[in-house]
């Protein structure tokens, strides 16, 4: 309670700062999982992104990911935006940042303080981005202690081939091209009193690396399965390894391997194996439930099947859901089995903690048990951490026609602050949290006249994990539920059932994070929210109603449909609204990963551009609200002229993305558009509107090409628009010349051939951009840029130079 008064407290005096003075941040905040070996960074978004690549592949001191964020309803996604979060040892994280600045893509960056091995997950959760971070091995020195970065990568999956009693000999292995390109070798376990044999090949970076090899020996081995291996298995091999001839494998047996194997249970069929993740899933969601007997159930039958690649887990979690359920004894037996079966790894360090800990507590009073349990529920963790920054910028620019005298003009010299400060307690299953991002722009060039303070989020945020109840209050920003983007107000969560949920939030608008509280314009509206209704699927839909000045400005119903498994992913969206019966947004986002990582999207988007409200009718007025806009206007004519002022959009992008070696990666897209246009009305001009309008992306990405830690972006962009066609060339590097200093030199050159007046035009920017990290938590930044162009006109040429300076540092906490 002290918390949430403090809490409070904090919230009120930020909303009186803020009232002192629909736009929506991508980035919301940042959650690290640690782990024995690794950490799960989760990256929670405002909007559904659609991944398209990243790049280094596994390891470096940053990681570029591109991503297509997915403008839903009224959402405006652009600039540059970071995050912070709680510093953690194990996840040597400096910087998340935001951009979308560059034509051609938007990039979510994460930049480490020394290389890391990482792995960038799949998430069945558009509005969210996993990053696995591995942690620096430790062996030989102190726990804890930071530990210099491991020389090379770690390689720890392989794939089982078979199993067998008796041993396995090179000679009877198919003479396949793969088994020359790993290693082959066999490790030995006891089951049932009997010794058991595995054929294995290895080893892989990650699981996706393991399943392209798994796919080319799925028909010589059909019941092969991917494993991780532990560092002891690892070193192990090279004793045991099988020399393979280099004769000419005979065809596959039909759904048999190459040559009989008696496994403990027989080979694990397709069917079979297709079950088992949806097994695993089910059993993982009565825990969550605490449906001890439904988990045991699940989890029982998963090992009734062959040894597969859920088998190791299936035992670990049947111990822990009956320990939970208070069947020590049967506990204790389950998890001297697994140790027995499973004696390497992380999983048996797990283990073999939870067996020592049943021991333990069975030998100790249950009421001293009890008073400590009580006393962990008493001691809550405080975390505050967040980052200021301060960065002084200047634009200047200069235009000159033919030979007369150049204009130069300064066109920005401003320093800006900004503060982002959040304030976290975690007691139990409660998670609570307060957060402030904002910022004040101090403009020299009006002796402050022109200062601006910003508010981008200032809220109380709340939840209970095991009761799935969640609140959030003040500033925030949303894409579901209809919501349009940033918002003052609440939004409360609430289970229904296992599977359904249902959210109530209201409001007022914020178009700007300039804006001030304005209660002329507020929302309602709930949605309900379906989620694992079907393996792999979620759901929801809504309903809102938005109204200004006593207008109805919006009512609307629609929703989400989604579907998501490691190689494939589907993104719909519909929003209609019943007031103007008019269809606002229709969206499908598709996405496909192939055996050998090539990756292709698809993205279908039909939407009104601005999304239809009443509020477009101020378009074009001399007058600034619809109060003011009724004193000559009738409610019926501001409502068609909202409907004038809205244009719609059809937009289709088809995409792929390929690896071409460890180091080399190649994507490409093609997107073609068509705006309609809007007539005469109000005093308003007609806009015509566009053609069919194409645009097609290539891009090559290279990485530790010359250095660890280096980053090469080749881009070529053609435009056939309406008005112009243009051909853009672009180098984005990145190249780190020591530890804590890199450099970032850009480079851009467009030709425009201007349709209206048939004129060229050149236009060349350069920048750099010079990062030194003084401390691990501080760092100095500069940049410097220009922009050179020369347009034809009729009487000559007409030349523009412009150049900019950014100088600041940006402090963590």
């Amino acid at each position: 309670m002290r918390f949430c008064r403090r809490a409070l407290l904090l919230l009120a005096t930020l909303l009186y700062v803020a009232c002192a003075q629909a736009q929506t941040d991508v980035l919301d905040s940042i959650t690290v999982t640690p782990g024995a070996t690794s950490s799960r960074v989760e990256i929670h978004l405002n909007v559904p992104v659609h991944y398209v690549s990243h790049a280094p592949a596994r390891s470096g001191d940053v990681l570029r990911i591109e991503i297509d964020p997915v403008a839903t309803l009224g959402s405006e996604i652009v600039g540059t935006q970071s995050i912070h979060w709680s510093a953690s040892d194990t996840v040597p994280l400096n910087e998340v940042v935001y951009d979308n600045t560059e034509i051609s893509s938007a990039t979510i960056t994460l930049q480490f303080a020394r290389v890391t091995e990482y792995e960038v997950s799949p998430s069945p959760n558009p509005r969210s981005l996993t990053v696995i971070v591995h942690h620096r091995p430790v062996s030989g020195a102190r726990a804890g202690a930071v530990q210099p970065a491991p020389p090379t990568r770690q390689y720890s999956y392989a794939i089982n081939l078979a199993s067998s009693t008796d041993p396995f000999s090179a000679d009877e292995l198919p003479g396949l091209e793969v088994l020359l390109e790993y290693r082959v070798y066999t490790t030995r376990f006891i089951k049932d009193g009997k010794t058991w044999n595995r054929l294995r090949i290895g080893f892989f970076r990650d699981r996706q690396q393991a399943l392209q090899v798994l796919g080319r020996l799925q028909a010589y081995f059909p019941g092969a399965w991917i494993t991780p291996v532990s560092d002891q298995e690892r070193n192990a091999s090279s004793g045991t390894l099988l020399a393979i001839t280099g004769r000419a494998a005979p065809p596959p047996a039909r759904g048999a391997a190459a040559r009989p194997v008696t496994v403990p249970a027989g080979s694990l069929s397709v069917s079979d194996a297709e079950k088992i993740p949806g097994l695993m899933e089910q059993a993982k969601a009565r825990m969550t439930d605490k449906d001890y007997d439904g988990a045991i159930r699940l989890y029982t039958k998963v090992l009734t099947y062959p040894e597969n690649a859920a088998s190791r887990n299936a035992l670990e979690y049947l111990g822990l859901a009956r320990e939970r359920k208070g069947q020590l004894a049967q506990a204790k037996a389950v998890y001297d089995s697994y140790l027995a079966q499973y004696p390497d790894g992380e999983g048996a360090q797990r283990v073999q903690q939870r067996l020592d800990a049943l021991i333990t507590a069975s030998e100790s009073p249950r009421q001293k048990l009890a008073r400590t349990r009580a006393r962990r529920k008493q001691a809550p963790t405080w975390d505050v951490f967040g980052g200021v920054s301060q960065f002084y910028r200047r634009d200047e620019n200069t235009a000159q026609v033919n030979d007369q005298d150049k204009v130069t003009t300064v066109t920005q010299t401003s320093l800006s602050n900004d503060l982002d400060i959040t304030g976290r307690m975690l007691a139990g299953n409660n998670d609570l949290r307060t957060r402030f991002s904002g910022g004040f722009l101090y403009d020299f060039l009006n002796h402050g006249e022109d200062n601006e303070t910003t508010v981008s989020a200032l809220y109380f945020d709340a939840h209970n994990k095991q009761n799935r109840l969640g609140m959030r209050l003040g500033r925030q920003s949303r894409s579901t539920g209809g919501v349009l983007g940033r918002f003052d107000g609440l939004l409360v969560e609430l289970p229904l059932t296992r599977v359904l949920s249902v959210s109530m939030t209201g409001g007022f608008p914020v178009y700007s994070s300039r804006d001030g509280f304005d209660s002329k314009r507020y929302f309602y509206g709930a949605s309900l929210e379906l989620e694992g209704f079907a393996t792999g699927w979620d759901a929801d839909t809504f309903y809102i109603e938005q109204r200004v000045n006593g207008l109805i400005d919006r009512r609307a119903v629609g929703g989400e449909l989604r579907y998501f498994d490691p190689r494939h992913s589907f993104f719909s969206l519909l929003d209609y609204d019943t007031f103007y019966n008019r269809l606002n947004t229709a969206q499908l986002l598709g996405n496909w990963t192939t055996e050998n990582r090539t990756a292709l999207n698809l993205l279908l988007d039909y939407r009104n551009s601005p999304i239809l409200t009443t509020s477009n009718a101020l378009q074009g007025q001399p007058v600034q609200t619809i109060e003011e806009l009724l004193a000559t206007y009738s409610e019926q004519d501001i409502y068609n002229l909202a409907q004038d002022r809205t244009a719609n959009n059809r937009l289709v992008t088809v995409g792929v993305t390929r690896p071409l070696t460890e180091r080399l990666q190649f994507s490409s897209d093609v997107t073609m558009s068509k705006l309609s246009s809007t007539p005469a009305s109000g005093g308003v001009d007609a806009i015509p509107g566009t053609d069919n309008e194409f645009y097609y992306n290539l891009q090559l990405i290279g990485s530790n090409l010359i250095k660890d830690g280096d980053l090469t972006v080749l881009g070529l962009r053609y435009t056939d628009a309406t008005t112009t066609r243009a051909t853009s060339l672009s180098l984005n590097t990145r190249y780190p010349v020591t530890v804590n200093f890199r450099v970032n030199p850009r480079l851009s050159v467009d030709f425009r051939k201007n349709l209206n007046d048939s004129t060229n035009q050149f236009i060349y920017r350069p920048s750099a951009r010079l990062t030194w990290n003084v401390k691990r938590r501080f760092r100095l930044e500069a940049e410097l840029g220009g922009e050179w162009s020369d347009r034809e006109i009729v009487s000559g040429t007409a030349r523009t130079t412009s150049y900019f300076v950014t100088l600041g540092y940006r402090a963590d906490f």
